[in-house]
């Protein structure tokens, strides 16, 4: 079973580029065009937030016109970039939210022996994480039917810090969710956000984050870090699980890569909270 995880796509409707600088539209085509060519195609593609750079309705329609012809299964998770409707009225069928966790896009793709666990961590306005009451009891009761079966469990935000002071704000209910993965040893959290790929341990479970299909944030561990990005190669994670083993790959994708930047997070209207 091979899970490709695509990240902050920041796709735009308008033929505008992105925070004045990326054509993320060129970095998606360059992505389905590696994906049409990968000798061992995926089983499933998961999204994991900032589809769309602002929100915009036709953004949507054209990640679903890129990737609908593969004919590989999608998911998709909202970021603080995107707006649930939107994704709901579009993306038919990537997004089979649980009434459960409703108004919150939150749902599980079940396999007999792994299960991936998608997780709604988006607040309109905000461009941090959050862990609603909802989702938090949805995700403890959801965890607790299969604990047994190793779990990729999908979040847009990160609820660790990176040491990039500009993108280590405050998780809304940090506790709860520490709280969720103590006592769910069987899980593996798989982020974006970041925009470049950070592996870490959190409350003793193994964390990743996904880097950008896009545009990469500058490395700068300081405390004014994480508010520029280069145009670094663009990426993807591939969770592989055979035989009960589970090992994830950073990679990347073929694309004429510059380094050029540091450049600032701005300039894109951006409905759930700040620029980046």
């Amino acid at each position: 079973m091979r899970i490709l995880q695509l990240s902050d796509t920041h796709l735009r409707g308008d033929s505008s580029l992105s925070f004045q600088v990326v054509d993320t539209r060129r970095c998606l085509d360059a992505a389905t065009a590696h994906l049409k060519t990968m000798a061992q195609k995926p089983d499933i593609i998961v999204l994991s937030g900032d589809l769309a750079d602002s929100g915009d309705l036709n953004a949507y329609h054209i990640l679903y016109d890129a990737l609908s012809p593969l004919g590989i299964p999608v998911y998709a998770l909202p970021g603080n970039h995107d707006r649930r409707d939107r994704m709901r009225d579009v993306l038919q069928g990537w997004c089979p939210a649980d009434p459960a966790a409703s108004p919150h896009i939150c749902y599980t793709v079940e396999m007999d022996d792994l299960r991936l666990v998608m997780v709604d961590s988006m607040h309109p306005g905000s461009h941090s994480g959050h862990l609603f009451p909802a989702v938090e009891g949805w995700l403890a009761h959801t965890l607790a039917q299969r604990p047994d079966v190793q779990t990729l469990v999908f979040m847009h935000h990160p609820p660790f810090t990176t040491g990039m002071g500009a993108m280590d704000e405050p998780f809304e209910n940090q506790s709860a969710l520490a709280a969720i993965a103590g006592d769910n040893p069987q899980i593996r959290l798989c982020f974006g956000h970041m925009h470049r790929p950070i592996i870490t341990q959190w409350q003793g479970r193994l964390c990743i984050t996904a880097p950008s299909a896009s545009m990469q944030i500058d490395l700068d561990i300081s405390p004014e870090g994480g508010d520029t990005f280069r145009m670094e190669a663009p990426g993807y994670l591939l969770h592989h699980y055979e035989n009960g083993i589970l090992n994830t790959h950073v990679c990347q994708i073929p694309s004429d890569v510059t380094f050029a930047g540091p450049y600032p997070f701005v300039g894109s209207v951006n409905p759930s909270g700040p620029a980046r």
